[in-house]
């Protein structure tokens, strides 16, 4: 399937609303972590879904592990969110969540991950779900450890077409924590989600 960008205007309009969600996200997250913490977009583009794991290892550098969350949401405005951080991010956020320097476990980086990932991806698609007017309900999350070496022996993403990409980077406490946000669409959803925005 062929790629599907956004016209100027349209990704104007895009980075408005998750400019708006973020605002919702940082301030819920500050609230958690007892800090002031702001969320940048340094970057969104669009990627045809064939192309998500090259993507997954152009973000990532020189990383090789990372984790990867999704969530599904599903109803009248249907996709699915991932995201990708590194373990060094991973770990910078619970330690800040838990309030501890010291070698965290694997379950408790995990654990905190996705509670950061939820927050951020229930604000942004309940966002887009209220421009469209659509109603939606989230899946519960999963989160795994990745191998950028190893991505051939992993479940294939399928039912979408295209991939909206949000670099994301978490201010906190001197801590850039940078994470990658993949919202997965099929044609018809994305298509009606631009024909919304050339409407505003």
């Amino acid at each position: 399937m062929a790629e599907i960008l956004f016209n100027p205007t349209q990704e104007d309009t895009l980075k408005e609303l998750i400019n708006v969600s973020f605002g919702v996200a940082a301030s819920l997250i500050g609230d958690l972590l007892e800090s002031h913490v702001k969320l940048h977009i340094p970057e969104i583009s669009t990627i045809a879904i064939r192309d998500f794991d090259a993507k997954t290892c152009e973000l990532l550098g020189d990383e090789t592990e990372f984790y990867l969350t999704k969530q599904r949401f599903i109803g009248s405005f249907n996709g699915e969110v991932i995201f990708i951080f590194s373990p060094r991010c991973a770990n910078a956020f619970c330690q800040l969540l838990l309030r501890d320097e010291e070698a965290l476990s694997e379950m408790e980086t995990k654990s905190s991950v996705l509670e950061l990932t939820n927050i951020i991806t229930s604000a942004c698609i309940s966002q887009l779900c209220e421009l469209i007017n659509g109603k939606t309900v989230f899946q519960v999350p999963s989160i795994e450890r990745r191998d950028t070496t190893q991505l051939e022996r992993y479940e294939k993403i399928i039912g979408y077409e295209n991939v909206i990409v949000i670099k994301t980077a978490l201010d906190v406490e001197d801590k850039n924590i940078l994470g990658h946000m993949f919202i997965l669409l099929n044609n018809r959803m994305l298509e009606h989600l631009q024909n919304i925005m050339e409407e505003l």
